[in-house]
């Protein structure tokens, strides 16, 4: 993806219930790192769990966007987390200036997943266990 590719927008129509009508949300951007070499079911889980929770959080209707580090593309993780996406239909690209909604970091082949929430940017990552 080229600099002057279009990216995903930054707000989606949520369908959540907890407001009455449908509302603007942030799209959700997942920055995947990690090892180059990892197990790409690993990967597909992750991706799996956090999509579950975020529809339980934002509907069903939720915007999700696979991102990472440009430069990454070829690494395993990040490319399993590509063709997850483009299986299916989710957006991905390189990370911009957004805010990342959460970090999904594999370093070592035989991880277990674990994504955290990152809000803002700067701030420490949390952690928890996936699996």
């Amino acid at each position: 993806m080229t600099a002057t590719a279009t990216r995903a927008p930054q707000l989606f129509t949520c369908t959540c219930t907890a407001k009455p009508e449908p509302h603007l949300a942030s799209v959700q951007r997942i920055l995947v790192a990690g090892a180059s070499e990892v197990d790409p079911q690993l990967v597909r889980r992750a991706l799996e769990d956090v999509r579950y929770d975020l529809s339980l959080f934002y509907g069903s209707d939720v915007f999700m966007v696979v991102t990472f580090q440009e430069g990454d593309e070829e690494s395993g993780t990040v490319a399993a987390a590509r063709a997850w996406a483009a299986e299916n239909d989710i957006a991905e690209e390189p990370r911009g200036e957004e805010i990342i909604s959460a970090n999904l970091i594999f370093t070592d082949p035989a991880d277990r997943p674990a994504w955290g929430e990152r809000r803002p940017v700067d701030r420490p990552t949390f952690f928890y266990d996936a699996a």
